[in-house]
Parts: structure tokens; C-alpha cells; sequence
């Protein structure tokens, strides 16, 4: 291993460790990560595990390039140093979105819609993007696919994506009827993702 995979490591495992590190947070605080879905449970369940399934696979195989060849459908076997390094430049923005992304929701991070009080967020990187978790995802995504370019998981993250993309829809609906005015002057402020 050289440079270019311990900084790929180091960065795959940074948004890994800030979701398990948030939910052990949320639990030690007597809350609960688990929301209501915001569309079909399947897909919604779905969706997430998948996503996460493959980021913790690429953070797995970057600690151990060995077991590289087991992914099936790989359409490069090698993968050169400048993709590598184009992967790592990838996760820089992911990490700087989805680490302050988690801190400015701190104790009101749900995976789906919340349940009792709660309140609207639109500082910090919600200035920036109503959805930045998710803006995230395309980053760490596109990344995967350099490290990892296997038809069977474009294929997964491809699904993942979409799946998501319903779930924001879901929450937009939610965050309306929620917050009114509020929230619609909030959205037409701030780009969904980007």
C-alpha cells in the first residue's frame, strides 16, 4: 500500500465512523436514530442499506486490497494510482459536507421523519443545501465506483441514489406540511443538493 490508499482508507472510514459514532451519541442520550419511513419501507430500508453496505465494503478492501478480485463484475482489476488519487479527491468534499452536516443535526438526526418535537434546521451547510447528508452520497458514490468499478455496484448505488432521491421528496412533503411558510421560503433560498 502507498500513500494514495492510507489516505484512501483514512477518508472512506471518516463518514463510516461519523454515522456509527452519531447513533451511539443518539442512543447514549435516550433518542432514537430509527424515523418514520418516508416512502415503501422495502425501498426505504433498502436503499439505505445498500449505500452503506457499499461504503463499508470500499472502506473493507482499501484496508485489504487483497480481497479486491472477489467483487463480481469488476470492469478493471488494477486500478492506476491517478484514479485512485482522483477517488481521494472525491471524498474531501464528501467528508467536509456529511461531518457538518451530522454536528448542526446533532441530537435531532433521524433516519427518516422524526417523532414528536422537533425543529428546522437551515444553518451552518443547511445554508448551502437543504439535503447535504445526501448531496454527500454523490461524492462518496462517484468515489466508490473509481476504487471499486463494478457493474453489480453502480448497479447498487445507482438504486440507492434514486431510492434516496424519493426519500427527499418524501421529506420535502413533510417539511411543508410541518413547517408552512417557513420552510417553503427556506426552499426557495436553498438548492436541494447543490
Amino acid at each position: 500500500m502507498n500513500w494514495i490508499d492510507y489516505l484512501l482508507a483514512a477518508l472512506i472510514t471518516l463518514p463510516i465512523l461519523a454515522t456509527l459514532v452519531l447513533g451511539i451519541f443518539l442512543a447514549r442520550n435516550g433518542k432514537r436514530a430509527m424515523g418514520r419511513p418516508t416512502i415503501q419501507p422495502f425501498f426505504f430500508y433498502t436503499g439505505k442499506f445498500f449505500l452503506f453496505g457499499v461504503w463499508a465494503l470500499f472502506g473493507f478492501i482499501s484496508v485489504f486490497p487483497d480481497y479486491r478480485n472477489v467483487i463480481p463484475f469488476l470492469i478493471q482489476t488494477e486500478i492506476p494510482d491517478v484514479q485512485k488519487l482522483l477517488a481521494v479527491v472525491l471524498l474531501i468534499p464528501a467528508n467536509l459536507i456529511i461531518v457538518p452536516a451530522y454536528l448542526k443535526m446533532g441530537l435531532i438526526t433521524h433516519i427518516g421523519l422524526p417523532e414528536g418535537k422537533h425543529e428546522l434546521r437551515t444553518g451552518g451547510i443547511y445554508k448551502f443545501s437543504r439535503n447535504p447528508m445526501y448531496a454527500s452520497f454523490i461524492f462518496l458514490n462517484l468515489a466508490c465506483f473509481l476504487f471499486l468499478p463494478s457493474l453489480l455496484l453502480l448497479g447498487v448505488m445507482v438504486y440507492g441514489m434514486v431510492v434516496h432521491h424519493f426519500i427527499i421528496l418524501g421529506e420535502e412533503a413533510y417539511l411543508e406540511g410541518e413547517f408552512g411558510d417557513e420552510y417553503l421560503a427556506y426552499k426557495r433560498r436553498t438548492p436541494r443538493y447543490f
